[in-house]
């Protein structure tokens, strides 16, 4: 679970890990995150998502998280 160091209520955790699992969920439909470069692709996603809570825990983090996630992804290397 990469929010493993967040300092947040139980239920707090519970959606941002939700969040997390949804946001992923919705990359992969979108574009298949290959296995070599995952972990850097969930971090990252990760990040988007505590950004996200920071700035308004009450918006829907998964659903911006994936739009953030994909505006912001590199192209793939050719």
């Amino acid at each position: 679970m990469p929010f493993r160091s967040i300092v947040a209520e139980p239920k707090q955790l519970a959606r941002l890990a939700d969040a997390f699992d949804t946001a992923w969920i919705g990359v992969n439909s979108v574009h298949t995150v290959g296995t070599q470069s995952q972990k850097r692709a969930r971090a990252r996603l990760a990040e988007i998502i505590l950004e996200l809570w920071r700035d308004d825990p009450d918006q829907p983090l998964g659903a911006h998280a994936i739009e953030r996630f994909l505006a912001s992804e590199e192209p793939p290397q050719t």
